[in-house]
């Protein structure tokens, strides 16, 4: 067994250049793998420890049943503390406002969860002395806030952002004005303090309840248990089922991390998306593996045929082989690691945009590490695993008769196989339907199936479409060009893997943008539809629906239409078993006014807008987004049971309409219907149609002068609010390229691998060419043109099958998350990838063009 593992070092040893290359390919493939698992996690962790933080050392939580607008009674705390086992019942509520000297300037930040974090200025109300024996509170300076007093405790961070300091006055906005708070003490940078990015603070609960209107209202009783119960699950259950007997019907008791899976969940699509692309970069990766053992295998049939022929078995071949792969991917494997670290910390970086978390976090574990070396170890194995029997089923005979072979050409088998594999993909996408858990894991192996049904039919290129390239290389390297187009059809196999290495990146890169494009314009027309007008009007606080009768008086302002959003529970018996996620938003609208702004889209086929909205009108109705439709399938006419706090109550659907605020379900009702069964009013937002002859500037600089300081109100014009959504659209595919980019990268070392080969086997060519009085220039121009043959077929390649996986994307996103986006051509998108496919061949084979160049023509004659 050592003999092998020296033959196999040997042979590394003897190709070091070639050697490193694959292990390049293993390495990127790892990082990829590494890095986008660490920043799932880092995800997930910083998403839980926002819950972990809010919960504190609490076991259990008693929460409001029906809509989380709604709370609990204070009168409900006598209860709770009473049961056996409770050791600390903690009540709490909180309200979102702003200092009064920031509302002026406010705009509403959003990332792909909705409204960002840090946007408002998170107040709780708590029992100082209860609270802190439920969350962690660590004082870097002063004291809790004392009960009864207008104090207020808030962060460091926060304060030293805003320039506060101990003993100074916060004046906080509230439903009647303001109310000053004396800043009693700092939170150091742990527990509480992490909280909404830090812009939290804790006032005594009376205090908050009566700036607020919330009277004997509480939003949590945060419950502490005996170690005895809290580390026992069973005792846990028990307590859990007890307290929900005692609140009754009116609360929930949950356990604190199930609010944080309703928010995981939302981001299960985006990651999917992340490790979709750790398959495909593990993907193209194999190709460089193959290919390199290919050729090692093609170059050493003599000596293996020797070694046969001195005793030595097929299965002592077998291993040396694939010792050789071992020993590669665990070089390109563990040095993956600092490099998908590094990875990581960027990713992450880009993720910040769209999720915006609340701390600097950074998740890595052994388990994450062992899993990314084997996938980088397996992988490489089963790649190198065919050549490795070929190797082993040779003749010793027939390996020392052999002579320089060319598979000019393709085996039919071969590409029948691909097409059949094409075919057998998009009938899997296209042509069976599968259940909703399945859906990804499916969908990736069916893309994977079309790209390598995609790789084989290459073979079929290369033989009815050479003449593309060779037009091409002639048209830039003249007779140079045609010589070294000729090339590709030598090596068929080691072409086609060159080839499908560039085709797959590009393909990723083009469909990814070609997405992106149709996702923006299918956004952007949404936003002018759905939200319209041309000024919208928000405050930190709930504003009076009178409010708009004072902003239509403006002169300008031609229609005012308001909207109130309201997070509400649905009854799980609406939903299908095992529904994590019940919270959904509720968007109140006046049907008359906002329709002479916006109009909603109708999603279902054969639908009769004008009964839609007469049907929600009349009341007890509410129309759904699509992506509640199709995550819960249901449709017009249905009935969908909500959570008010009258009770239950089921309303009517009126319609499905397109929605792109996210993944949390959205519905929209009527103020008749809000006030009516939700007791709620006001307005979270004002939305001004401004009339003909004025401009949006002027309007907004009147309203601003005559309401901006006396009603702390912000505005924000339709187009300001629009190009916010899409950067930030922008900003998560922007992630999905930098790791195309890391494809097409692993897709250029196929290149330089082959056209390495490719020079090293035909030395005595390129000397006989040199003695005959071919330049050291024009060698390089056919190793060039050799190139550009690959970098075109690639491109096409891409060009072909980024339209088709676009559309794939395109599906997936649909059925997935429920959206409803249609296919919009963009020739950007493979502008971009025809330059990167040239441009990426030419660059890569510099290095082989240039080592041919510098051949010695008497050593490369009598070369063997």
């Amino acid at each position: 067994m050592k003999a092998l593992w020296f033959i196999a070092l040997r042979n590394l040893f003897s190709r070091k250049f070639r050697a490193l290359l694959t292990a390049i390919g293993v390495l990127l493939g790892v990082s990829v793998v590494l890095a986008i698992q660490v920043t799932n996690q880092t995800t997930i962790d910083s998403l839980r420890r926002v819950f972990d933080r809010a919960a504190g050392q609490a076991s259990l939580l008693v929460i409001p049943s029906s809509q989380k607008n709604e709370n609990l009674k204070q009168s409900l705390l006598p209860t709770v503390q009473s049961v056996k086992g409770v050791s600390v019942a903690a009540p709490s509520i909180r309200v979102n406002t702003l200092p009064a000297d920031e509302a002026t300037n406010w705009q509403i930040n959003l990332d792909i969860n909705g409204v960002a974090a840090g946007n408002f200025f998170l107040l709780y109300g708590i029992d100082p002395t209860l609270d802190a024996q439920v969350r962690v509170y660590v004082l870097s300076e002063g004291h809790m806030p004392q009960a009864g007093r207008n104090e207020i405790l808030i962060t460091r961070k926060y304060a030293d952002e805003k320039k506060l300091r101990v003993g100074n006055w916060l004046i906080l906005l509230t439903p009647n004005g303001t109310v000053r708070l004396k800043i009693s003490g700092l939170l150091a940078a742990e527990g509480v303090a992490l909280i909404n990015d830090s812009a939290v603070g804790f006032a005594p609960l009376k205090v908050v309840q009566d700036a607020f209107n919330l009277q004997d209202q509480l939003d949590e009783i945060a419950i502490r248990t005996p170690q005895e119960i809290s580390g026992k699950p069973a005792r846990l259950e028990e307590l859990k089922q007890t307290l929900q007997q005692r609140v009754g019907k009116n609360a929930d008791v949950v356990y604190p991390d199930s609010r944080g899976a309703v928010v995981g969940q939302m981001l299960a699509t985006y990651q999917l998306g992340l490790s979709f692309f750790s398959i495909i970069a593990i993907f193209v990766g194999s190709f460089l593996v193959y290919n390199t053992f290919s050729m090692t295998v093609s170059e050493r049939i003599r000596e293996i045929g020797m070694l046969r022929a001195i005793g030595m078995s097929r299965k002592q071949v077998l291993l040396t082989v694939l010792i050789e792969a071992f020993l590669l991917s665990l070089l390109g494997s563990l040095a993956g690691i600092p490099l998908g670290l590094i990875l990581a910390r960027g990713l992450i970086r880009m993720t910040d945009a769209v999720i915006t978390p609340s701390e600097e976090l950074f998740s890595v574990s052994v388990p994450i590490f062992l899993q990314a070396i084997a996938v980088g170890i397996g992988v490489a194995l089963l790649s190198a695993l065919q050549p490795a029997v070929r190797a082993a089923r040779i003749s010793p005979l027939d390996a020392l008769r052999v002579r320089a072979r060319s598979d000019t050409k393709p085996a039919k088998a071969i590409w029948i196989s691909g097409l059949l594999l094409i075919a057998f993909g998009y009938y899997i996408i296209y042509g069976t339907s599968w259940p909703e858990n399945w859906m990804f894991t499916i969908g990736s192996l069916a893309v994977l199936t079309i790209f390598f049904g995609a790789t084989l039919t290459v073979t079929l290129a290369i033989q009815y479409l050479e003449g593309i390239p060779r037009r091409v290389a002639a048209k830039f390297y003249g007779n140079e060009g045609r010589l070294g187009s000729a090339n590709v059809r030598r090596t068929i196999g080691r072409t086609t893997l060159t080839v499908a290495s560039l085709m797959v990146s590009l393909t990723m890169i083009i469909s990814i943008n070609s997405v992106a494009t149709s996702f923006k314009k299918d956004m952007g027309a949404w936003i002018d539809s759905a939200l319209g007008g041309d000024l919208y009007v928000r405050s930190a606080v709930t504003m009076r629906q009178s409010f708009g009768s004072q902003l239509k008086s403006v002169p300008g302002v031609a229609v005012v239409t308001p909207t109130r959003v309201l997070e509400v529970r649905i009854d799980p018996s609406s939903l299908p078993k095992n529904t994590v996620q019940n919270e959904f938003y509720l968007y109140a609208i006046d049907p008359d006014t906002f329709r002479q702004i916006a109009d909603l889209q109708f999603t279902e086929k054969q639908t009769n807008p004008e009964a839609n909205w007469n049907r929600l009108k009349r009341g007890n109705a509410v129309f759904i987004s699509n992506v509640t439709a199709d995550r819960y399938h249901l449709k017009t006419g249905d009935r969908i049971t909500i959570l008010t706090p009258r009770g239950k109550h089921a309303f009517t659907i009126a319609g499905v309409v397109l929605d792109f605020t996210g993944q949390r379900g959205v519905l929209y009702t009527t103020y008749q219907d809000l006030q009516t069964y939700f007791g709620e009013s006001g307005a979270d937002r004002f939305t001004l149609k401004v009339a003909q002859g004025y401009s949006v500037d002027q309007v907004a600089e009147e309203i601003e002068s005559r309401y901006q300081k006396r009603r702390h109100i912000s505005l924000q014009s339709t187009q300001e609010f629009k190009q916010s959504v899409l950067d930030l659209v922008g900003s998560a595919f922007r992630l999905f390229d930098v790791l195309g980019l890391i494809g097409i990268f692993i897709g250029a070392l196929g290149v330089v691998n082959t056209l390495t080969m490719n020079v090293i086997e035909r030395q005595r060519e390129i000397g006989a060419l040199r003695s005959m009085g071919m330049t050291r220039l024009q060698v390089m121009r056919m190793i060039l043109a050799e190139a550009l043959a690959y970098g075109t077929m690639g491109g096409f390649y891409g060009l072909l099958f980024g339209f088709l996986i676009a559309q794939v994307m395109i599906l997936a996103m649909n059925l997935i998350i429920g959206y409803n986006l249609s296919y919009k051509f963009s020739l950007q998108p493979f502008v971009i990838g025809v330059l990167i496919a040239f441009l990426v061949a030419q660059i890569a084979a510099l290095a082989p063009a240039r080592r041919a160049a510098q051949v010695n023509i008497i050593e490369a004659i009598k070369h063997e």
